[in-house]
């Protein structure tokens, strides 16, 4: 088994499991601990019931889908958030948040790996946390824990975005994609009908279209923005983590 943790940075409810939800349970099956830290839990409906109804079955919605991918712990960060306003305006307080004051910030939960939104992402709120979380990964010294693996996730609706970035990372998911699939499926809300980005169908094609690239059946891939090759080499020999084209 690979020993050790990951932290996966959700600007959303959704992200985690859209984002690189492959991931989170190939990586939660192999042994390590996989952390999600929700930014915002906010009651914007993309097309489900009325948005009264919203904020409270996001975060039950949220709760399951951790459940279906093996997440070992959460953490919501801002409840009930606008997100259209806290990321901007309480970038500093994220920075230490995913730093040191969250339950399951680096310094305690000392992640090997952190999962990110990629810099060039479509929403503009996920590149604030972006900024934030790449900031709070940062080498700070003595006393303090710097993971040495940073990877960016791409979500559905980033194919929009004219600053997409080129992914070089990718991860054979087909034997969990299945628990994937459950969690997309927790998302009532969220999804869209096929052929949106957002479908479960739309999102099962770009999936295989990445496996298709490194000769399996499902792959998620992924921005490299740091690696220690030496952690990549032991998880490699250990799982069959591979990154393409570093």
């Amino acid at each position: 088994m690979i020993r050790g943790s990951v932290l996966v940075i959700a600007p959303h409810p959704d992200d985690e499991t859209f984002g690189c939800g492959g991931t989170i349970a190939t990586l939660a099956a192999s042994g390590m601990d996989v952390y999600v830290q929700l930014i915002v839990q906010h009651a914007i409906n993309t097309g489900g019931p009325s948005a009264a109804r919203v904020t409270a079955d996001r975060g039950k919605e949220f709760v399951r889908a951790c459940g279906k991918l093996g997440v070992s712990d959460f953490h919501v960060m801002i409840e009930d958030g606008d997100h259209r306003d806290t990321l901007h305006a309480d970038t500093a307080r994220l920075v230490e948040s995913i730093e040191s004051g969250s339950p399951i910030s680096i310094d305690r939960v000392r992640p090997q790996l952190v999962l990110l939104p990629a810099r060039g992402a479509f929403h503009q709120d996920h590149q604030v946390a972006h900024q934030a979380a790449f900031a709070a990964s940062r080498n700070r010294g003595t006393g303090h824990h710097t993971p040495a693996v940073i990877l960016g996730y791409q979500c559905p609706e980033d194919t929009w975005s004219s600053h997409l970035e080129q992914t070089t990372c990718s991860l054979d998911v087909t034997h969990h994609y299945g628990q994937k699939q459950a969690a997309i499926e927790c998302y009532r809300y969220q999804t869209k009908p096929d052929p949106h980005v957002r479908s479960l169908i739309g999102i099962e094609r770009a999936d295989a279209l990445q496996g298709a690239a490194v000769g399996v059946e499902y792959a998620e891939s992924f921005v490299t923005y740091r690696t220690d090759l030496k952690f990549i080499a032991e998880a490699a020999r250990t799982q069959g983590l591979a990154c393409e084209n570093i």
